[in-house]
């Protein structure tokens, strides 16, 4: 339970969030919405066969430029349901995400800010508020967890009256989600291990932790649409480990990213042993693993200990993990293809299936 309570991860935040959110909601189905709206609302979830989206009343204070709806997601598919906020401001802006509600909280913005996080998952993270105003009026915040790999960054809004925060940021209606949101990820994606087609058509890029048991059954998922559509699709492998929950996870990432910087191909090699020996490994015998990998692939060694130990790389990976959490990633595995969030179905099926689509 400890260890579920240091995760880092959006969604155990969220939650405390979302049960705040349920006593102060009347819950009834959407009526008819304004068409731009309805459509950021849809880019901005993930795409989930056969889901159903309701909107509700929040009655939850807001800042008095925005409006504010429930939006709740119900699936068959466990991972897709959720329940957000859409908040649209006077200005143009637009949220949706799980908003903390920060009035039951005492002092300044910052030290609210800790308040809230410490009471929620029993840490520290330290508010970094620049009190230059958005055009929605609010401040941006970054939230710094220091964690035993180091400094975990993740970004958000706050109201200059302290009393909601926005975890990730508004996003102008008028454009589109799925641009900006994969815009957001373009520095991380640009070293990340890649395959497939250079000029593509459709990127995948899929968020995943080496040590995640999930992640390693999906590990196979996106072998047939690269068999299927080489020349038209590129798989980019994302880390996202979860730090705190697994203990391995951040040193297999930084390992794979070291056999990547001398022998790209050799990355996907590095991948499969990982997860086919995923349960032998601990955080003991780890470390002698990636080594012995190396060595029998015979990489200079020199180099691999020195990127091993590089501060630029964990920094990197560190920063990747915050980008995701601020925008929209909740969970690994996650796949985001041209910018929407999709729901991978049984065995991957709705990934090709998607693809399909995107190719026809």
């Amino acid at each position: 339970m400890r260890d579920m309570k240091r995760t880092v991860l959006f969604l155990l935040l969220a939650l405390a969030a979302a049960s705040a959110l349920a006593a102060d909601v009347r819950a009834k189905t959407a009526t008819a919405v304004d068409e731009k709206i309805d459509r950021a609302i849809r880019d901005s979830l993930p795409l989930c066969n056969g889901s159903k989206i309701l909107q509700a009343d929040l009655e939850r204070a807001i800042p008095s430029n925005m409006t504010a709806t429930l939006v709740r997601v119900e699936s068959e598919r466990p991972s897709c349901n959720g329940q957000y906020v859409g908040v649209v401001s006077k200005e143009g802006g637009f949220y949706l995400g799980t908003p903390w509600f920060l009035d039951g909280e005492q002092g300044s913005i910052e030290e609210k800010l800790k308040s809230f996080t410490w009471r929620n998952m029993q840490e520290n993270f330290t508010p970094i508020v620049d009190r230059q105003k958005t055009r929605e009026g609010l401040y941006r915040v970054t939230l710094m967890q220091t964690t035993e790999r180091g400094k975990l960054p993740m970004e958000g809004e706050v109201d200059p009256a302290g009393t909601v925060f926005f975890l990730g940021h508004f996003r102008p209606l008028t454009e589109d989600v799925r641009t900006t949101r994969a815009k957001a990820f373009e520095p991380f994606i640009a070293d990340a291990p890649a395959e497939g087609a250079a000029k593509p058509q459709v990127t995948i890029v899929e968020f995943s932790d080496f040590e995640c048991p999930s992640c390693q059954r999906a590990a196979a998922y996106l072998d047939p649409i690269l068999s299927k559509y080489s020349d038209k699709v590129r798989y980019v492998r994302y880390d996202l480990p979860l730090i705190g929950t697994h203990p391995w996870a951040f040193a297999a990432a930084v390992a794979g990213r070291a056999v990547h910087r001398q022998k790209p191909e050799l990355f996907w090699t590095y991948k499969t042993q990982v997860y086919t020996n995923q349960e032998k490994l601990n955080a003991f015998n780890f470390d002698d693993f990636a080594e012995n990998f190396a060595k029998d692939h015979e990489l200079d060694m020199q180099k691999f200990a020195a990127d091993i130990a590089s501060a630029d790389l964990k920094d990197q990976i560190l920063k990747g993990v915050g980008t995701a959490f601020s925008n929209d990633i909740r969970a690994t595995p996650s796949y985001m293809i041209n910018g929407i969030i999709v729901d991978a179905g049984v065995e991957g099926k709705d990934l090709e299936a998607y693809v399909a689509s995107l190719l026809k």
